[in-house]
């Protein structure tokens, strides 16, 4: 199996941060930390530290961009353990009066 973050345009953190006029450690941050419950994801070759021109697309899309798939499978996810609570899930549009 290859590795997909060989084939992709490589950045260091530095150029990331001229890019998005933010300051490096903003970059490194955000891979370390996250923002908002998302993670930059960067990679190592030879000790240097590098991002993907893909992760970085990635991660500038809007938190509310989610893939559908995923998005399915925690929501039956989060349905089965709110059964196994004895709750139930019932989406309404509104209270009746």
């Amino acid at each position: 199996m290859h590795n997909a973050n060989l084939f992709d345009e490589r950045l260091t953190h530095t150029e990331v941060a001229k890019q998005l006029k933010v300051h490096v450690a903003t970059v490194y941050r955000w891979t370390f930390q996250g923002v908002r419950g998302k993670r930059l994801r960067s990679f190592l070759i030879g000790g240097r530290r590098y991002i993907s021109r893909a992760d970085l697309d990635a991660f500038l899309l809007p938190s509310d961009f989610t893939d559908p798939p995923v998005a399915a499978e925690r929501s039956l996810h989060a349905q089965e353990r709110l059964r196994s609570f004895g709750v139930s899930a019932h989406k309404s549009k509104g209270r009746a009066g």
